[in-house]
């Protein structure tokens, strides 16, 4: 009863009934699309002509006789015979029929399919489905035959990541930030990311001249006659010596959170004229984005000012209650997500402010003798909430579970040494203090160095929360200690290291306090130089200036491991530390600046072919020589080919050979406090950290390896304890340097009639490498924050390696070798908003897909260029907007590794010479080649413009949203889906997005509307959204096709934006 099939077309038919001799062949088997059908044949010579000639049965069909007649019956694949590289499927007609499903490559592959060699067969598991197995993260690879172990979670600090499934495919590792995650993956928004492999989008170092730095944003004043702060509020309170900050501190994405995903801003204080003691005003602007630069909110004393509202408002600089010369500090104080800002009032307080410039917790006259000092944060006793630390004062907080109001509880004193720098003969320039937090015990908690005294915050009596709740006497001296208010002494240094042979204390009181450091600069013989053949041990120890003398001490002990006095010129006090790798050997330096000079010290040992340089070297090149230091600029691929063993290394990032001992000194002007600290940071990525200081006239930029200078500016500062930083401001991928600048001393000998306020640089075409996105407070070393803003419960130790990255700074970032990124276009789609999909007017949309398949974030900034060819006669040149102008598309987001962002632009006929449309377009991606990537031949892609075929366009339009149902964790969203094409659609998919998804919104909610839905209808639906977050305020989007399943001839249009922000507040 067989007939028909794909690969046997013979016509089987009952005994007696068919043809009589001869070969009844002649079908042939014909195909449309992915459909194969047969047609059939008949009798042979000699044969009945075969009944079922003419039946017109359909392909899915085959043709029996039924007492004589013909008779189209349904094949079912029962029926079917399929060939080797056939497949049955039914049709929806309801019969059945042979598909070939032979391919040599996944692209002959339906989307639900891949090639396995010889056949398409149905995908194992959807393209980047990432699953569990135990701890191990599976991602399902790209054409969907496998998954493939991702990395296994776990980072090797302490937060404990484990493997997350919720059985949607999301599937991931946990982390707080980068030492969470394994090797060559990030922490990015609470989860790792990354291949699991070693970058392959690289970059080699780019020498320093051909990156240097440019400005991006200049706040303040122009100079002495005009030195306020001109459209902002408070505008003559635009002086500023202080250390600016980077953090988030706004949602622009619209997530409902702040984080890395969001433009940074940045912080600083700033005064009237010269009053620098009193009357600080707290400032915050964008770091980035559309409003880069601008003003985001300013305290002054009771006012505050924030974004949108008029800047004319009366004021008076002598209400202003800050110390505006004092450091800040930021992060998430009561661990909502939020960050807070610590200040320093001019009444020896502390003063918390919210985001947004609002005062949560004001305390006063805690502390006597302190002259600017710097807070710090940082969770000391492992638990509950972060404490605040300024000098040798511990501040607990406590924050109420319904109210949220934020509280200083209790005041922890040491009466020790504080973190004071200067003489106390002479106090207007004895600043601070300034303290180092670590744990130097290898316990649960975390210690304070102050000076050369290192404390810890005593534990509680069993039960107790706060002193409140003491209940006295206690037999436990730390329980005693606690009550009390007194912090631990852990060790003393005067006390530890007593007096020498003559008598004299090795540690006297001139030298007891100073600023700090904290970092493994030693090997195991603390009495040896670090080097090959002693190698950093993983312990950490206490870098300290005071007075213009050096000290390393042992971090367990105390016990002094370095002292040096620092040399004529430089005798008198020392600003805050540096450790980093200054010049590319594999080892930590330090530095800092004096008085009259600053100086680089390399622990390692001078020898012949690397001598010691005593002789500080002049910006102009003058002064006493230093003999050469041979090996350094020798090409080398190993250590062998640089000399002597021990003597110099070979630098693999450069090829050339490095000395390991390099310090050296720069002649400077700080006469004023001669306490003003640096940064340092491997700009390009050479192995080897540039040095950032300004002193009282210039803003210069050293060479790590040999103090030459780099880069000078004016800029003129009456100086305190600020230093430069380093941080990514804008979430473009690459490092900027923030400083303060004031005009108001007469400091600088140089002249001083130059702008004031605050300024950014960066590097000319954002060659410079990435950094983190935050600097949070003056003694900052990386792991003392997450990049969030939010402090690590338990904070891993800055001085070992997690996953393979080195974190042994102090004032510094990390580094990036060479990653970056690559701007690729993988798709242009044209067509008509005033027509329908398949025709095209004289007005066109132009869609591009613009794709980061490298290893580094890119933008925002980044520019598309439009190009038009014409043919008869043959054109090409830049298409143009309605203006005249280069038609561009400019990235206003950045886009993370290995994702894509869709952009439109419209495009009139009119518009250029020729009247018409061109025969092709050509697009460009970072027109003008201003980003440093590791491909640059892929930045091209052209396309004909024609009309295309009959395609669907889906559009859609979000109503308002409001929280009506907010109390039931509930959301309705209303919903327009529009097919504004000439086909229709079918099983069309919504996704809901809380956040922009373009900059990593997080998904809510998916709808699948059925359809079809014809050309020019719409389908009304509401989405009702649960489980919605609480207390966030989120900008709900919608994208209608987000996976790009349905084939569109406009891709751009997809997605929309509720008018307004939706919050849906917690009721307990």
């Amino acid at each position: 009863m067989l007939a028909a099939a794909c690969s046997n077309p013979e016509i089987v038919t009952p005994p007696g009934e068919g043809g009589g001799g001869g070969g009844g062949g002649g079908s042939t088997s014909t195909s449309t699309g992915m459909f194969v059908g047969t047609t059939v044949g008949t009798g042979g010579a000699g044969g009945v002509e075969n009944a079922c000639e003419g039946a017109g049965c359909r392909p899915d069909q085959r043709c029996e006789l039924q007492d004589g007649q013909a008779t189209c019956v349904d094949n079912t694949c029962d029926d079917l015979s399929c060939g080797p590289t056939e497949e049955c499927r039914t049709t929806p007609e309801g019969g059945a029929i042979c598909v070939d499903i032979g391919c040599r490559s996944d692209l002959e592959c339906s989307i639900d399919r891949y090639c396995d060699g010889t056949v398409c067969v149905a995908d194992a598991c959807a393209a980047g489905e990432r699953t569990c197995d135990g701890n191990t993260l599976l991602v399902c690879v790209s054409n969907g035959s496998d998954s493939r172990e991702l990395f296994t979670c776990g980072g090797e600090a302490y937060y404990e990541s484990t493997c997350t499934d919720d059985g949607m495919g999301n599937a991931g590792c946990p982390c707080e930030d980068d030492w969470d995650c394994p090797t060559y993956a990030s922490c990015e928004v609470g989860s790792c990311s990354g291949t699991g492999d070693a970058p392959t989008c690289l970059l080699d170092p780019e020498p320093f001249e051909n990156v240097l730095p440019q400005i991006e944003i200049q706040w303040g004043g122009q100079n002495r006659a005009n030195s306020s702060a001109t459209g902002s509020p408070f505008p003559t309170s635009a002086q500023n010596v202080m250390t600016p900050l980077v953090a988030n501190l706004d949602d622009d994405n619209g997530d409902g959170r702040i984080n890395e995903l969001d433009f940074p801003e940045i912080i600083f204080t700033t005064f009237c004229g010269s009053t620098y003691s009193n009357s600080g005003v707290l400032r915050a602007i964008h770091g980035g984005g559309p409003n880069k630069g601008r003003d985001y909110f300013a305290v002054l004393g009771a006012q505050v000012w924030n974004e949108g509202e008029p800047v004319d408002a009366a004021y008076r600089c002598s209400d202003a209650t800050l110390m505006p010369t004092a450091a800040l500090a930021v992060g998430d104080l009561d661990d909502d997500g939020v960050p807070e800002i610590v200040a320093i009032t001019e009444s020896s307080g502390l003063q918390i402010f919210s985001n947004t410039g609002e005062t949560r917790a004001l305390a006063n006259n805690l502390w006597t003798g302190y002259n600017e000092p710097a807070p710090s944060i940082a969770n000391v006793d492992g638990k509950g909430l972060p404490e605040i630390v300024v000098g040798a004062n511990v501040f607990t907080l406590h924050v109420d579970a319904e109210t949220r109001v934020l509280s200083i509880v209790d005041q922890f004193k040491g009466k020790l040494a504080q973190g004071l720098q200067g003489q106390a003969t002479n106090p207007e320039n004895r600043l601070g203090p300034i303290t180092c937090i670590a744990n130097l015990k290898d316990d649960h908690r975390l210690e304070i160095v102050a000076g050369s005294t290192v404390y810890a915050l005593p534990r509680p009596p069993a039960g107790v929360t706060s002193r409140a709740g003491c209940a006295p006497p206690y037999d436990d001296a730390e329980a005693t200690a606690f009550c009390n208010g007194e912090l631990l002494v852990v060790w003393d240094g005067q006390t530890v290291n007593g007096v020498d042979a003559t008598g004299a204390t090795r540690i006297p009181d001139v030298h007891r306090d100073g600023f700090c450091a904290v970092a493994d600069v030693l090997g195991a013989d603390q009495a040896a130089a670090p080097g090959p053949d002693n190698p950093l041990d993983q312990l950490p120890e206490v870098v300290l200036f005071n007075n213009g003398r050096f000290f390393v001490l042992n971090g367990q002990t105390g016990a002094i491991a370095r002292s040096m006095a620092m040399g004529t010129g430089a005798t008198l006090d020392g600003g805050a530390p540096n450790v980093d790798d200054f010049d590319g050997d594999g080892f930590p330096e330090v530095g800092t600046a004096f008085g009259l000079r600053y100086t680089m010290l390399d622990l390692q040992a001078p020898t012949a072919a690397c001598p010691a340089w005593t002789n500080p070297l002049n910006d102009n090149g003058t002064g006493v020589a230093n003999p050469p230091r041979t090996p350094n600029g020798r090409a080398c691929s190993t250590d062998e080919e640089c000399g002597a063993p021990g003597e110099a290394t070979c630098n693999q990032q450069t090829g050339a050979c490095v000395c390991y001992h390099n310090g050296w000194q720069r002649v400077t002007e700080d006469n004023s406090s001669r306490s003003t600290g640096s940064s340092v940071f491997d700009f390009n990525g050479d192995g080897a950290a540039e040095v950032i200081y300004n002193d009282e006239c210039y803003f210069r930029i050293y060479d790590g390896v040999t103090g030459g200078v780099l880069f000078k500016e004016h800029s003129p500062s009456r100086t305190r304890s600020e230093y430069p930083i380093v941080a990514d401001v804008d979430n473009d991928g690459n490092a900027e340097i923030v400083f303060a600048t004031s005009n108001e001393s007469n400091n600088c000998d140089e002249g001083v009639d130059y702008n004031n306020g605050l300024e950014v640089w960066g590097a000319q075409n954002d060659l410079w490498v990435s950094a983190r996105r935050i600097w949070n407070q003056h003694s900052y070393h990386v792991t003392n924050v997450l990049e969030s803003g939010g402090i690590p419960l338990r904070e891993p130790e800055s001085w070992k390696t997690y996953g393979g990255r080195a974190y042994n700074t102090y004032r510094s970032n990390p580094r990036s070798y060479g990653i970056a990124p690559d701007l690729a276009l993988s798709g242009i789609q044209v067509s008509s908003p005033d027509a329908a999909c398949g025709e095209l007017t004289d007005n066109v949309d132009i869609t591009v897909r613009v794709d980061n398949l490298g290893d580094l974030r890119v933008g925002p900034g980044v520019v598309i260029g439009f190009h038009g060819e014409w043919d008869s006669p043959a054109v090409a040149e830049p298409l143009h907007d309605a203006d005249l102008d280069p038609l561009q598309a400019v990235l206003t987001t950045s886009i993370e590794p290995h994702s894509s962002l869709l952009l439109t632009v419209s495009y009139s006929a009119a518009n250029n010479a020729q009247g018409r449309l061109p025969a092709r377009v050509r697009a460009v991606v970072d027109e003008g080649g201003v980003e440093r990537e590791c491909r640059e031949d892929n930045n091209e892609l052209t396309a004909p413009l024609d009309a295309g075929s009959a395609l669907p366009d889906l559009q859609i339009e979000i109503g308002r949203v409001t929280d009506a149902k907010c109390q039931m964790q509930e959301v309705d969203v209303p919903t327009t889906i529009v097919n504004a094409g000439s086909a229709p659609a079918s099983d069309v998919r919504v996704r809901y997005y809380a956040g922009d998804p373009g900059q990593g919104g997080t998904v809510l909610h998916e709808e699948i509307v059925p359809g079809p839905i014809a050309p020019g209808e719409s389908v009304d639906l509401t989405a009702n959204i649960g489980e919605f977050p609480w207390n966030l305020s989120i900008l709900i989007y919608g994208v209608v096709d987000p996976d790009g399943a349905i084939d569109e001839c406009n891709d751009g249009n997809n997605r929309d934006a509720a008018s307004d922000k939706v919050v849906c507040q917690r009721v307990d």
